[in-house]
């Protein structure tokens, strides 16, 4: 039998006991059968931080009904059960063709899971190189290398999440989270993701967690060819039945769409043909960056320094409730690491945040963004893309044309003065002194302004003379959504094309598009029995 004790607090000195050790001195019972379900922190300010667990315990019938009525049945339940999986008919017509895949994201790489769980054989097509080729390209443009449009940290095998930060964290409540989770430890993540509340991998470990999970796709079945760019559709009576990638034709009975939201190429070529799309809210700002060893004072206080702490991170947000200003909150919050350019063409600047598995570094940086809503950009699906990309122009011009970051001191920021001298970054290209206000969008440097000033007071040196701004950070979220059926997950306007994942608006974040790339081959595998060609 099967029993979870919840909000189990276990103190920073008691930390590293083993889970029997810790239900049993709980229940006051010897149990040898536990195993961690979920690890969380809990250093609100004023307290003491300790460590919260939920741990699952395997008892005879009797001892769980002895559980159950001592004193502290309250911290006891039984698990839920797991839904059914749905059962596809017996009915299923074949697919007319095997599924390609275009994009080799969390999307991407997971719809082509489910679909080889499913019994077909996908085609999966990236437009930059494996991973290997990509993190040997990408590091040697950090080291003054020529910038490459196809290889960055935006495209390539694994996304835009695998060179930056490998947070697995979410909001959304779906069974589907579990086996994605389940899915990379399988593949080399830790065992840890499983259990704990706010899992990370680590940029410097991601890639080849991508690299055995794609071999494991290949072995079953799936092909996939790197440095293969989908250039149009082919289209006939509005339905998709193929792409066109150079002067190769290759043809389809679904085509999962999951190119992330940075491929604007490819996002204004479906625009071009009609494919049904809106204007959707999406956050820009800056990157503000720490000392880490100030937001390990900030979180931890007196308890800075215990052993049994993991890098402090935190998240914050100012509300300013007359609607006065917008609002503003963190984002992608990175302790122990780096700041990173983030485009995917010359001409053009954004930031973006990674740690390593270790979160070592010197420095903690993190997003800070504001909500732009389609009444401030234009309701144009294509008018959201305009806007970042206005921004990031002016960006590359104030680092200097070298995709050097434009570059400001909070102090500064708050007094409207360019910085006379810039403090230590861990940008690794330059950083050139400029006046941020140029990168941002009316109002939001007003709101970053008023935030800063708030947060300051909550945590001091927040705006402090150590505190160091870069931008803009304007790639957190897709600009626009692509219209799909509630129930199949298909294009309304475009029959045969599954929008799936960031880049189409339908997820935020590695864990969201791995859960929206098995959700489409769920919906794929329930309509479409494998056709000839996966069975050969």
């Amino acid at each position: 039998m099967t029993l979870l004790l919840q909000d189990l607090r276990v103190p920073l000195d008691v930390e590293g006991a083993s889970p029997a050790d810790l239900a049993s001195h709980r229940l006051g019972v010897r149990l040898e059968d536990v195993r961690v379900v979920r690890k969380s922190l809990d250093a609100r300010a004023g307290r003491e931080p300790v460590f919260i667990y939920t741990l699952e315990i395997e008892t005879s019938p009797e001892l769980e009904d002895a559980l159950l009525q001592g004193k502290r049945r309250r911290q006891l339940r039984q698990p839920k059960p797991a839904p059914p999986a749905a059962v596809p008919p017996d009915d299923r017509a074949p697919l007319p063709g095997r599924p390609v895949i275009v994009g080799s994201g969390p999307a991407g790489l997971f719809a082509a899971w489910g679909l080889v769980r499913a019994g077909f054989r996908p085609l999966l097509l990236e437009r930059g190189p494996d991973v290997t080729a990509r993190g040997v390209r990408w590091h040697a443009f950090l080291k003054g290398g020529a910038f490459d449009p196809e290889c960055n940290l935006l495209f390539g095998e694994g996304g835009a999440g695998t060179f930056s930060d490998g947070k697995l964290t979410t909001r959304i409540k779906d069974p589907r989270v579990g086996v994605v989770l389940d899915v990379l430890a399988e593949h080399g993540a830790p065992e840890s993701v499983r259990w704990l509340a706010k899992p990370h991998v680590g940029s410097n470990a991601l890639p080849a967690i991508i690299r055995r999970l794609r071999r494991g796709l290949q072995a079953a079945g799936a092909e996939v060819r790197f440095d293969t760019r989908v250039d149009d559709l082919i289209v006939r009576d509005d339905r998709v039945l193929g792409v066109r990638c150079g002067d190769e034709t290759i043809d389809t009975g679904a085509l999962v769409l999951g190119v992330g939201h940075s491929a604007r190429d490819t996002l204004g070529m479906l625009l071009e043909h009609g494919v049904q799309a809106e204007a959707k809210p999406f956050q820009l700002g800056l990157r503000i960056e720490h000392p880490q060893a100030l937001v390990e004072r900030w979180q931890y206080g007196r308890s800075c320094g215990h052993p049994a702490l993991p890098a402090a991170e935190y998240s914050l947000s100012s509300r300013d409730r007359s609607g006065a200003r917008m609002d503003v909150h963190s984002f992608c919050m990175c302790p122990g690491g780096e700041i990173l350019p983030s485009t995917e063409k010359p001409g053009f600047l954004c930031v973006n945040g990674a740690s390593p598995a270790a979160r070592d570094g010197a420095f903690a940086n993190s997003g800070l963004v504001v909500t732009l809503e389609p009444s401030s950009f234009g309701a144009d699906p294509r008018a959201g893309m305009a806007l970042q990309e206005h921004h990031e122009a002016a960006a590359f011009r104030l680092g200097g044309g070298d995709f050097g970051a434009p570059g400001q001191r909070v102090t500064d920021f708050l007094a409207r003065r360019v910085s006379q001298t810039l403090g230590p970054t861990s940008y690794p290209l330059p950083v050139r002194p400029a006046l941020l206000d140029e990168v941002l969008p009316d109002g939001a440097a007003e709101a970053l302004r008023a935030a800063l000033t708030e947060v300051e007071r909550r945590m001091p040196g927040y705006a402090g003379a150590e505190a160091m701004l870069v931008g803009p950070e304007s790639r957190s979220s897709a600009p626009l959504r692509i219209a799909r059926d509630e129930h199949t997950l298909e294009s309304p306007s475009h029959p045969g094309l599954y929008p799936v994942g960031e880049g189409a608006g339908h997820a935020g974040g590695i864990m969201s598009a791995a859960v929206d790339g098995l959700r489409v081959a769920e919906a794929l595998a329930l309509r479409f029995a494998p056709g000839a060609v996966a069975a050969e």
